[in-house]
């Protein structure tokens, strides 16, 4: 019996992930020289998917129209496979001199780690017990992302099925595809290529949502 097979895509960058910015649900379009790049990505693939899905922001639909013009695949968007929504960081009196009441979304890496010590260190360590305030707790955002990934799977077995998933949906999927546990979550990302494919097992749904 043939198996399905499966594409991951990150998509072209925006100006917030050229500068390590938190993303999150903020919709940005993707920037025109990534864009470029991905299009000389794309081409020279060999194969590619017939079913492309991605989450409904600007950059990954952008970057899911340069994927589906190279293979000529069936494009839907899933709210499901957004990006966490990191809210407002509150009561960071705490943390700060002064009270700074400002949105988690938007920061750099840096700026979290000198402003926001005890929760950048858990975003490192632990990111599956993160809980902004006023946003997504990570392990709902997985368990969303997960349950939606895992049923598209199911509903196309022995299908080539890619997606388009921004950096921490992406290490969701991946960190699960490993058996992970979370504790290697941005492992999945970093340093990573832009794409990468698997050979999918039957009743690959049920194994990445169990």
């Amino acid at each position: 019996m043939a198996h399905g097979s499966l594409w991951l895509f990150r998509p072209a960058e925006t100006a917030w992930d050229d500068a390590q910015r938190l993303r999150g649900s903020t919709d940005l379009p993707a920037k025109e020289e990534s864009l470029a790049e991905l299009r000389q990505r794309v081409a020279r693939l060999p194969d590619g998917p017939e079913l492309l899905f991605h989450p409904p922001d600007e950059a990954a639909t952008e970057s899911a129209r340069v994927i589906a013009s190279r293979f000529a695949c069936t494009v839907r968007a899933r709210a499901d496979l957004a990006e966490p929504d990191f809210g407002l960081l509150e009561g960071l009196s705490m943390d700060l001199a002064e009270p700074d009441f400002g949105l988690l979304e938007g920061l750099s890496m840096s700026e979290f780690e000198r402003r926001f010590e005890s929760r950048h260190a858990e975003w490192v360590a632990s990111p599956l017990t993160v809980i902004p305030p006023e946003g997504e707790p990570m392990a709902d955002a997985q368990e969303r992302i997960l349950a939606d990934f895992g049923a598209i799977l199911a509903a196309n077995p022995r299908r080539r099925i890619g997606f388009v998933l921004h950096p921490v949906a992406l290490a969701m999927v991946r960190d699960r595809l490993a058996r992970g546990d979370g504790a290697r979550l941005w492992e999945r990302v970093e340093g990573r290529a832009w794409c990468t494919q698997y050979a999918l097992p039957p009743a690959a749904g049920d194994l990445v949502v169990g």
